[in-house]
């Protein structure tokens, strides 16, 4: 069971800059550790842990219990918070990765074309209504604003008729948190969007994913920040729409999900960026439009900078090598 901290006061977020003008936001992850103890205050909300049928809309259909698999890598590394990675970047400097999470939602196998939803586990911890947010950090070594809990593996159910008997031959997801659950206030959201680390305030909403890294000798963190920019205000307390989602939509084909771990490759994001120094902006990538680091890490994680919508191309998600 976790321990409940005090989740912080939301004042302590109105004066963060807008998503995209990211560059007040701390890499340190205090708040953010603070946060996620938090997290664990709602782990009695929604179902318990193993339960299926979260989205609803099944009726009485009969039920395969799935699971899919995420593995944290660097190149051909796995992550690890003790460990320090050579050769990254267009530079090939060595850097320690200080934080590593990602929100992913609208999973969907793929059987023969045909497009199957997964209806998460609502386990009041990880997985909320369709999303799931995957946890690589340890909380240890590099690591030391993050916690020991881990969440690697997506936990539901598919339709037996809807896969017709068929084994599933690849996997279609979405990264970020979609927008009716990205803008509310994360001092009372349930988990896993009580976590102050991946929030950057109301308008802005949530970090999509966050991975920090200290490059060896450079003078600043390279932080990579994915989130929507150009949200605007509805004049009623609430985000009419953000001109930039910043949403990868991801397909991999060719395997079965089920059975296939799927990789999220940090070396692959900034394989063509210089973590040696920074060029403008925000340290690292923040999404802002106009970031110079931003221009490469988008490519690689399959987004157009200029219009924040998905594009072809992405290397950040595959296959585990057999």
């Amino acid at each position: 069971m976790r321990t409940i901290l005090n989740v912080l006061a939301l004042g302590l977020f109105v004066a963060l800059p807008l998503a995209g003008c990211d560059g007040g936001d701390s890499s340190s992850g205090t708040a953010g550790h603070a946060g996620h103890g938090g997290h664990g205050g709602h782990g009695g909300t929604g179902g318990s842990a193993g339960s299926t049928g979260g989205q609803g809309g099944t009726g009485g259909a009969q039920m395969k219990v799935v699971n899919i698999e995420f593995e944290a890598r660097v190149g051909d590394m796995a992550f690890d918070c003790a460990n320090e990675y050579t050769g990254l970047g267009s530079t090939a400097v060595d850097a320690k990765i200080t934080d590593f999470r990602v929100y992913v939602h609208d999973i969907a196998l793929l059987v023969g074309g045909k497009s199957v939803p997964v209806a998460l586990d609502q386990d009041g911890i990880w997985q909320l209504e369709n999303l799931a947010l995957l946890d690589f950090e340890s909380g240890s070594g590099s690591c030391s604003n993050g916690t020991a809990e881990l969440h690697t593996t997506i936990a539901g159910s598919v339709s037996e008729a809807d896969l017709g008997g068929a084994t599933p031959d690849g996997i279609t997801f979405k990264v970020g948190v979609p927008f009716e659950l990205n803008h509310n206030d994360v001092a009372t959201a349930p988990s896993p969007l009580n976590l102050t680390a991946l929030f950057w305030n109301w308008n802005g909403g949530y970090k999509f994913m966050r991975v920090d890294s200290l490059p060896a000798g450079a003078p600043m963190a390279f932080n990579l920040h994915l989130g929507s920019t150009g949200c605007q205000d509805d004049g009623n307390g609430g985000v009419s729409s953000c001109s930039k989602p910043n949403r990868p939509e991801i397909e991999l084909t060719g395997k079965d999900p089920l059975s296939t771990k799927i990789v999220v490759d940090y070396a692959a994001i900034v394989a063509t960026t210089d973590l040696s120094q920074d060029q403008g902006g925000a340290p690292g990538c923040m999404s802002g439009p106009t970031d110079p680091e931003c221009t490469t890490t988008f490519e690689k994680l399959g987004l157009d900078l200029a219009t924040g919508a998905p594009a072809a191309g992405q290397e950040t998600f595959r296959w585990v090598a057999p």
